[in-house]
C-alpha cells in the first residue's frame, strides 16, 4: 500500500514540474541569429523556433503519456468510498414480549478497498505495445513536420539567393545602359548621332528599370516569408552565405530509392500505420478473453448485531473471474473493423511506395536536365559577353549603330539572367532530389 502511494505522489510531482506546455517558447523570447545565415544554420534555426514544430512535438508528449495510462491495468486500483444512510421506520421483531431492532437510525460505512486483476490473456500487453506504436507514429510525424519545414526554408533561402543576384545584374544593366545614355548624347551634341540613338536607350533603361522593380518586389516578398519561417521580427535583416551548385552530381537511381523506402518520413509513417492496425486487429480479437482479478476491501461500519450503532472494523477478499459470453458479437464487429483498416493500411504503403519510385525518377531526371541546360547557358553567356565587347568596338569605330551594340548587350543580360536561373533550377532540383529520397536536412 505504502509504495502505491508513493508512486501516485511521484507522478503528481512530475507532471507538477513539467507543466502543460513543455518545449514551447516564453513569450517575448527571440531566436539568436548569426550575422550571416547558411543554409544549415537556417534550417536549424526554423525547426527550433517554428510553432508547427513545437505542436508536434506536444503530440510525442501526449502520446508518451498514453503509454503510462495504457500501463495503468497492471497496477492495483485503490478506492476510498464511504455512505451514510437514516432509514426508518427502523425494523424490528417481537422477542419476549419486547422489540429487537434490527437495523441502526443512523447507517455508516467507510471501506479502503483494492482491485487488482491477475490475468487478462494479453489484452494489457497489446494495449500497451498499440500505445508505444502510437507513440511512433507521433515521432513519424514530428519528422515529417520538420522536413517539411526544412525544405520550405531550403526554397526560400534559395529564392532570396537568385533574386538578389537578378537584381544585381540588372543593376548592372541599368549602369551600361545611363552611362551609354550619356554617350549618346554626347554624340547627338556633336551631330554624330540622332535623337533616334537617344530614344530606343532610354526605352531600354525604362524597361530594364520596370524589370528591376519586380525583381526587388518578389525578392521584399520571399524575405518575408524567410523571416516568417525562422521567427524572425519583421525588422530584422536577412544576411545570407553561401551559393549555388555548380558541380554536377551523379546518382545512383537504386540505391537512392532504396534509401527513399527506408528514410522518408512518410514510409516510416506509413509502416507505423501498419503495425498500429496489426496491433489494433490482435486487441480485437482478445475481446471475448476472460479476466481475473482480485480483490480486498477493509473498513468500518455499523449494524452489526450485537451493538447496531457501534463503528466495527471489517474486510472482505475475494476473486472476481469473468467470461463474456454475448455482447451483440461487439468484439466480432470490432475485428472485423481492425482487419479492414489493416488492409487500407496496407495499400497506402504499396501506393506510397510507387509513388515515391515515380517522385525519385522524375527528379533524377530533372537535374539531369538541369545542369545540362546549366552548361549549355554558361557557354552562352560567354558567347554573348564576346558579343558585346566586339559590337562596343565597332560602335566606336562607327561600324554599327547604337541598336546593334543595345541588342548585344541585352542579349549579354539575358544570358546572365538565365545562367543564374539555370544555376537556381538545378540547385533546386537537388533538393528535390534529396527531398523525395528522405535525407535529412537538419
Amino acid at each position: 500500500m505504502r509504495s502505491v502511494i508513493t508512486a501516485l505522489v511521484a507522478i503528481a510531482a512530475a507532471a507538477y514540474c513539467l507543466g502543460p506546455c513543455r518545449g514551447t517558447a516564453e513569450a517575448g523570447d527571440e531566436p539568436r541569429v548569426p550575422d550571416a545565415l547558411t543554409v544549415e544554420a537556417a534550417v536549424r534555426l526554423a525547426i527550433a523556433s517554428h510553432p508547427a514544430v513545437a505542436q508536434a512535438e506536444q503530440g510525442v508528449a501526449a502520446a508518451e503519456a498514453q503509454i503510462g495510462s495504457s500501463r495503468s491495468p497492471r497496477y492495483p486500483d485503490l478506492s476510498l468510498s464511504g455512505a451514510y444512510a437514516r432509514i426508518g421506520p427502523i425494523p424490528e421483531i417481537e422477542v419476549m414480549g419486547g422489540a429487537m431492532e434490527l437495523a441502526p437510525e443512523n447507517n455508516y460505512d467507510v471501506h479502503l478497498g483494492l482491485r487488482q486483476t491477475i490475468y487478462d490473456f494479453g489484452r494489457t500487453g497489446t494495449a500497451i505495445d498499440l500505445a508505444r506504436a502510437g507513440r511512433k507514429t507521433a515521432g513519424d510525424y514530428l519528422e515529417q513536420v520538420k522536413s517539411s519545414l526544412a525544405y520550405r526554408t531550403v526554397a526560400a533561402f534559395n529564392s532570396i539567393m537568385i533574386l538578389r543576384e537578378n537584381v544585381a545584374v540588372l543593376d548592372d544593366q541599368i549602369s551600361a545602359l545611363n552611362q551609354h545614355l550619356e554617350v549618346s548624347r554626347k554624340r547627338v551634341q556633336a551631330g554624330t548621332a540622332t535623337d533616334f540613338e537617344v530614344l530606343t536607350t532610354q526605352v531600354r533603361a525604362a524597361a530594364a528599370t520596370n524589370d528591376r522593380i519586380d525583381a526587388a518586389s518578389n525578392l521584399e516578398a520571399q524575405e518575408i516569408v524567410f523571416r516568417q519561417l525562422l521567427g524572425l521580427p519583421p525588422e530584422a535583416p536577412v544576411e545570407l552565405s553561401g551559393d549555388f551548385v555548380r558541380t554536377a552530381r551523379a546518382f545512383d537511381a537504386t540505391a537512392l530509392l532504396a534509401t527513399a523506402y527506408a528514410d522518408r518520413p512518410e514510409m516510416t509513417a506509413a509502416r507505423g500505420a501498419e503495425l498500429a492496425a496489426r496491433l489494433e486487429v490482435r486487441l480485437a480479437s482478445l475481446g471475448d478473453r476472460p479476466t481475473l482479478a482480485v480483490s480486498l476491501s477493509s473498513g468500518l461500519k455499523t449494524g452489526y448485531p450485537d451493538n447496531l450503532n457501534q463503528l466495527k472494523a471489517n474486510y472482505a477478499v475475494g476473486f472476481d473471474f469473468r467470461v463474456p459470453l454475448f455482447n451483440g458479437r461487439r468484439s466480432r464487429y470490432q475485428r472485423h473493423v481492425a482487419e479492414a483498416v489493416l488492409c487500407s493500411a496496407q495499400a497506402h504503403t504499396e501506393d506510397l511506395k510507387r509513388q515515391i519510385a515515380a517522385e525519385a525518377e522524375q527528379a533524377i531526371a530533372r537535374a539531369r536536365a538541369s545542369w545540362e541546360k546549366t552548361e549549355n547557358t554558361e557557354v552562352l553567356v560567354k558567347q554573348a559577353e564576346e558579343a558585346v565587347a566586339m559590337a562596343e568596338t565597332k560602335y566606336e569605330a562607327g561600324v554599327v549603330t547604337n541598336l546593334d551594340l543595345l541588342d548585344a548587350q541585352t542579349t549579354f543580360t539575358q544570358a546572365r539572367l538565365g545562367y543564374l536561373r539555370s544555376l537556381y533550377t538545378y540547385s533546386m532540383s537537388l533538393v528535390e532530389v534529396d527531398r523525395v529520397t528522405g535525407k535529412r536536412m537538419w
